[in-house]
């Protein structure tokens, strides 16, 4: 399926399985769960989320660099504060993870690792340190994408890394079904953040009764 259509499959997904009780969650289960369902297509060289995924790189290797410049000639104490702290420490650990992850995954053929079990697992298992209590939000998004890519004619190894791929050659992933998947995604992710509990409680409270 198209890049719109796992957004926006994964956003509906993510909140109907775990609905968010506060904005803050309501806006992380957005975000997860949306980074979650366009991820895996980080590995197709045509989708936006390769190309973002050039420019995420880009801008990661400049900011460490500028740590170690900073730290080197300016001893500003930066990685000793980051040590000290282990929750920053963590997450610091967990976010360079996912970004090698992602650089590997990035240069595979499609629908192999980045489509995979393995990926999934890897790559929320790094979100759970930065975001512990909206892990799962990414964890739904990214198996949406898994999901509804099994409807497509190529296969994609959702065993890695294991060779045979898997798929039940239902549809074109640019044709009707696509379509309507991007339909009922939008429709269904509007009508969750509207009667979602964080936006029922502003209404009352601006229209009491």
């Amino acid at each position: 399926m198209l890049g719109r259509t796992h957004f926006a499959v994964g956003v509906a997904a993510g909140l109907l399985l775990i609905p968010p009780k506060t904005f803050p969650a309501l806006a992380a289960g957005i975000g997860l769960s949306a980074l979650g369902g366009v991820l895996p297509d980080i590995d197709s060289g045509t989708s936006e989320a390769h190309k973002d995924a050039d420019k995420i790189m880009a801008v990661s290797i400049l900011a460490a660099g500028g740590a170690f410049v900073a730290e080197a000639f300016f001893h500003v104490g930066l990685f000793g504060k980051i040590l000290q702290n282990g929750a920053i420490a963590r997450a610091v650990i967990a976010s360079l993870v996912f970004l090698l992850v992602c650089a590997f995954g990035k240069e595979q053929p499609h629908r192999s690792f980045m489509h995979s079990i393995l990926a999934l697992l890897i790559l929320t298992a790094c979100i759970a340190q930065i975001f512990p209590d909206a892990a799962a939000y990414f964890a739904v998004g990214f198996a949406s994408h898994l999901a509804i890519d099994l409807l497509n004619r190529k296969r994609e190894k959702l065993f890695y890394p294991i060779r045979r791929g898997i798929c039940f050659s239902l549809c074109s992933s640019r044709g009707l079904v696509n379509r309507l998947l991007l339909a009922l995604g939008i429709l269904a992710s509007a009508a969750l953040i509207l009667t979602s509990i964080p936006v029922r409680n502003a209404v009352s409270m601006v229209l009491p009764g």
